[in-house]
């Protein structure tokens, strides 16, 4: 397990599993006893384009699974095992689902972003993916038919443009650097594209300025150099817009290291960071009453939660996703370290009058 994906775990995993795919030929026998759910679930018909395959998906706790095999043989994803990283690797690019199977649990990682809200299971020796994850992430759409209990899965339809990973490693005697962000090609306006990844490059840079500053000041105290880590995972990419997270990881000691989390959401007909005055206020002029009340709820409902919410500051932390609009805060703003980024996700129809209307 690489360091990016090492400072987003909450826990290590030991060993993997390496049969659960339903095929041989891509890895060796099981590292370490796992137990596996057996439990019968229900079935799901399961389209493609529209045809029905001969593989079922299932339900678990209300989530609808998807088996990996539908995803390498009927979505054409490539589908790797990595025996020194002990991690199955599904599709590539910013769209690379990872998981990692221990006796501990199931890990899963979208562009080495640990995705700890979607639950990747092993059922009966197999492999399933949320179809959720699928949705949000990987970049697929699904009906669903209640009657007959099928989910007909096509492509989404995504904005136009190619997202590419930059990555950047170095070492000095105080601290190493491991940096991944996003360039973008292929947007009609050039203004446009290049403002987008001088704000990219930037973010970047900023990160980086301010760990030298901390690592100028390590001591003989802390044994170890500094660790400086950053990645990336796109939220949304529809509608002439683009909106992704990028977390920022710094370890300078001590029992934790800090995670800054940073929400980015561009226009790529002018290539402009929106803020989200620039995104709501013509539509709704008083979202901000609506968000307040939203977040207030939430925060009470939030295991740990301080209890000094006061209302949406100037700068508020968001990012949008295909259900809603993503709004989030800092490591200790109002929860325990444990509670990492509080995020609650509000539906785009009760943020603006007309959800359509937000894109247009």
């Amino acid at each position: 397990m690489n360091r990016v994906k090492k400072y987003s775990a909450t826990v290590l995993v030991a060993g993997v599993l390496v049969t659960s795919l339903g095929f041989t030929g891509l890895a060796p026998a099981i590292a370490a006893p796992i137990t596996k759910n057996t439990v019968q679930q229900p079935s799901v018909v399961l389209k493609w384009k529209e045809t029905t395959l001969s593989q079922k998906g299932l339900i678990s706790n209300g989530s609808t699974l998807i088996p990996v095999t539908v995803l390498r043989d009927q979505m054409g994803l490539p589908l790797t095992y990595n025996p020194a990283s002990k991690t199955y690797s599904i599709g590539s690019g910013y769209k690379q689902l990872d998981i990692s199977i221990s006796e501990y649990g199931v890990d899963a990682y979208i562009n080495n972003h640990y995705v700890n809200e979607y639950e990747v299971k092993n059922i009966g020796g197999r492999l399933y993916v949320p179809f959720k994850l699928m949705s949000d992430y990987l970049g697929y759409q699904g009906v669903w038919n209640p009657p007959l209990k099928s989910l007909s899965i096509t492509p989404r339809v995504e904005n136009d443009i190619v997202i590419t990973t930059k990555s950047e490693e170095s070492k000095t005697k105080d601290a190493s650097f491991l940096l991944q962000y996003p360039t973008i090609s292929g947007l009609e306006n050039a203004a446009a594209e290049k403002e987008i990844n001088a704000m990219l490059e930037k973010v970047k840079k900023q990160f980086v300025e301010a760990a030298n500053e901390q690592a100028a000041l390590r001591d003989g105290t802390v044994e170890h150099p500094y660790e400086f880590l950053q990645n990336y995972l796109v939220t949304y990419n529809q509608n002439g817009m683009l909106s992704l997270v990028m977390n920022q990881y710094s370890y300078t000691g001590g029992a934790h290291g800090m995670n800054n989390r940073i929400g980015l959401t561009f226009s790529l007909q002018d290539g402009k960071l929106l803020s989200i005055d620039d995104l709501l206020k013509e539509k709704n002029p008083t979202y901000k009453v609506g968000l307040d009340k939203f977040l207030l709820k939430s925060l009470q409902g939030f295991e740990g939660y301080y209890g000094d919410f006061k209302g949406l500051g100037a700068d508020v932390d968001y990012y949008l996703k295909t259900d809603g609009l993503a709004l989030f805060f800092q490591q200790y703003e109002y929860a325990p370290y444990a509670a990492g980024n509080p995020t609650f996700v509000i539906p785009f129809d009760q943020v603006v009058p007309k959800a359509n209307s937000l894109f247009e």
